[in-house]
Order: C-alpha cells, then sequence, then structure tokens
C-alpha cells in the first residue's frame, strides 16, 4: 500500500500496522510520530544527515526529541531507491541497497505548490492574494505570516 502523505487521512483505515515513512522533513516526522502514538511499527527513512530541518526553530527539538524517545526506527543517509511488496529499497551511504522493511508506505516527499488550483480561482474574487502552498510548498507558520501580511495590503 502506497499512500501520500497529505492523502493520509483519506485512506488511514487501509494503512497496515508496519509502515515506511519516506522522507524526514516536517510532514514525515510528524506522520511518523503520529503513527508511532496509534501502535504502529514505524521505519523513518530521510535522504539527508537530519530530520526536520524544515520544522519551526522553537517546535524542532521539541519534535526531535519525541522521535528520539519514541519506538520509531530512523534511518538517516537512506535514498529510497524502489517500493517493493516487502518494503522500501534504500541505498545507505555507502551505496548499498538495504531493505526497510513495511507493508505500507507513506510518501512524504517533494511537495508542490498547486498552481492549477490558482489558475482556476485566480478571477473569482476582486482581489485574490496568492499566499502559502499555492505559491510554494513550505510551512504553516510560512502561511500565516504571508496570510497576515496579504491581509494588510487590502
Amino acid at each position: 500500500m502506497f499512500v501520500p502523505v497529505n492523502d493520509y487521512y483519506l485512506e488511514k483505515e487501509k494503512v497496515t500496522e508496519q509502515v515506511v515513512v519516506l522522507g524526514g522533513g516536517l510532514a514525515g516526522c510528524e506522520i511518523a510520530l503520529h503513527l508511532s502514538r496509534e501502535g504502529k511499527e514505524v521505519q523513518l527513512v530521510e535522504m539527508r544527515t537530519e530530520l526536520a530541518p524544515d520544522a519551526n526553530i522553537r517546535h524542532r527539538p521539541i519534535l526531535l526529541k519525541e522521535i528520539e524517545t519514541s519506538k520509531i526506527r530512523v534511518h538517516t543517509g537512506y535514498k529510497g531507491l524502489r517500493v517493493t511488496e516487502e518494503g522500501v529499497v534504500c541505498a545507505d551511504a555507502n551505496g548499498e541497497e538495504q531493505l526497510v522493511p513495511g507493508t505500507t508506505v507513506i510518501c512524504a516527499l517533494g511537495q508542490q505548490a498547486r498552481r492549477k488550483d490558482v489558475e482556476e480561482l485566480i478571477d473569482s474574487a476582486p482581489y485574490v492574494a496568492q499566499i502559502g502552498d499555492c505559491v510554494s510548498a513550505s510551512t504553516i507558520t510560512a502561511a500565516i505570516y504571508q496570510g497576515y501580511h496579504a491581509a494588510l495590503d487590502i
């Protein structure tokens, strides 16, 4: 079973007990913690050497401590190569293939702006401000900041 992180709540009943989360950014770390708290066996795969570099500076230490004290198995320096029925085949730091086992894979990689939706709505009101993920994938903190400033511009 393969589920994009943004679709998790639409398909959560299909998520099995052994989960591999691909992507150790903020979204990947948060879904990994959520699944771990639900009692699932979670493995978190990140190709960089650190987790959640995109997290808020005040939130990140708390997030990392929670991951450290949870039962999540973290694989940093692992690059996902392919998804199989047994899990995710990754290349480790030495370039050797390693299988990270799991029967569900949550993909928390490559968030993109939803420009198509913006283009459909751009003429729907006298004034439309483009903020948040419609401009570029980012964090809720950035979207709130942008929304605040867009409201000041009216």
